[in-house]
């Protein structure tokens, strides 16, 4: 006869537990959230990847000339022409801290074909990232109107096909900290230690491919404590959960000052030579509150305040409004460019998404749905009222009427 230790039968009864909750109408948002994947097979989803890759494949390969039509530059092309004539052979500190942010440089120099290289690879990776934000959804048990609603508010507008297409290193850190932030509250609130080490993994990519990225971590490190944690009642828990989520993204920055500090006798960090601070940028506040452009930038705020009550997370509120506030400072540190395009939108939305959990009552569930559908009223109205991405969509009526 087997006997069992405490911990595994503790483990028993709490599965059990969870069991004959989902079995019972109207607790199923308590029962314990899915961890296998979606789709279950892996074959499937990357036909799934590639399916959702292709609208924007063919906008990036076809549409690839319509940045050259245009009156103003796109991010893309600014990169591009930022890493132009590096030695990747020889590259010291000092260049190095031209290219900030490294992993991001990289990446737009190693990919050829230019514009079109980086368009063509920024639609295989929204392949991927909707695919992963559709199984976070499916693992919090939404129904499928709700997660079609949220996958439209993400994927079906300009702002996201031009940040897609145009702004490589943009949208791969939007992505990167959305899918890190769902395994942050997986991690701190489900226990789940390798989502845990994927999150500060992935906030790490962030801060490297991403200009703005370090602002992004600075937010989860803020939110972290916010989230109600598995491990509730241990000494040290909340402390030792975040620091295994930040730990890879500080540790990785310290390095880089260290070696700074050694080798060039400074002790300013490499990402300040990122950093022009403009302080007319920041007519951008009263920009916020005077005109519909400003209007519908806090719409995307106060929407994720509407779905933190929703879910009964009034902390989540303050999460949203950290997050807008900082990426209204990376604007004026000009951490985000000014022709970025729909950089504050997505990142609210896919902030919303990666915590939002599942709604405990269909009454909630339906206005959570409606939320998403106005997300998307929004997300097309703020299109039309971006010069740069008007000046894009613009671009390429004009190619397509030529290729006609």
């Amino acid at each position: 006869m087997v006997t069992l230790t405490d911990e595994r039968v503790a483990s028993l009864r709490r599965r059990r537990a969870e069991e004959a909750a989902a079995a019972v109408p109207g607790r199923a948002a308590r029962a314990r959230a899915r961890i296998d994947p979606f789709p279950l097979l892996a074959w499937r989803r990357w036909l799934l990847r590639l399916v959702l890759a292709f609208p924007y494949l063919v906008i990036g390969v076809v549409g690839a000339p319509a940045a050259t039509l245009m009156s103003t530059t796109t991010p893309n092309l600014d990169h591009l022409a930022g890493v132009a004539g590096l030695s990747w052979s020889n590259l010291d500190l000092t260049r190095l801290g031209e290219v900030w942010p490294p992993l991001g440089a990289l990446i737009v120099a190693v990919v050829p074909g230019g514009e079109m290289g980086l368009a063509v690879v920024g639609a295989l990776a929204a392949g991927v990232f909707l695919q992963k934000m559709i199984e976070v959804m499916h693992q919090r048990r939404f129904h499928p109107v709700k997660t079609l609603a949220f996958g439209l508010a993400l994927g079906a507008n300009p702002l996201f096909v031009y940040t897609v297409t145009q702004n490589l290193q943009g949208f791969l850190g939007i992505a990167l900290f959305g899918l890190g932030a769902a395994d942050m509250l997986r991690f701190l609130a489900g226990r789940d230690t390798q989502a845990g080490f994927r999150a500060g993994l992935l906030f790490m990519a962030t801060s490297l491919v991403q200009a703005s990225g370090l602002l992004y971590v600075t937010v989860a490190a803020l939110a972290a404590p916010l989230i109600s944690l598995a491990r509730r009642g241990e000494r040290g828990a909340r402390a030792s959960t975040i620091l295994v989520v930040l730990f890879p993204t500080f540790s990785v920055l310290a390095s880089l000052a260290f070696l700074e500090l050694v080798f060039l006798h400074s002790a300013s960090p490499l990402l300040v030579s990122r950093i022009s601070y403009d302080p007319e940028k920041w007519a951008i506040v009263p920009h916020l509150v005077t005109t519909l452009d400003g209007f519908l930038l806090l719409a995307s705020m106060v929407s994720g305040w509407l779905l933190a009550l929703l879910v009964r997370r009034p902390g989540a509120i303050l999460i949203s409004t950290t997050l807008f506030a900082a990426l209204i400072v990376g604007f004026v540190l000009g951490l985000i460019p000014a022709n970025a395009g729909g950089n504050i939108y997505l990142t609210m939305i896919v902030m919303g998404v990666a915590i939002l959990p599942a709604a405990s009552t269909t009454r909630a569930s339906v206005l959570i749905t409606t939320i998403a559908l106005v997300q998307v009223i929004i997300a097309w109205a703020a299109a039309f009222n971006r010069p740069v991405v008007l000046d894009w969509m613009h671009a390429l009526g004009t190619l397509w009427g030529g290729l006609r």
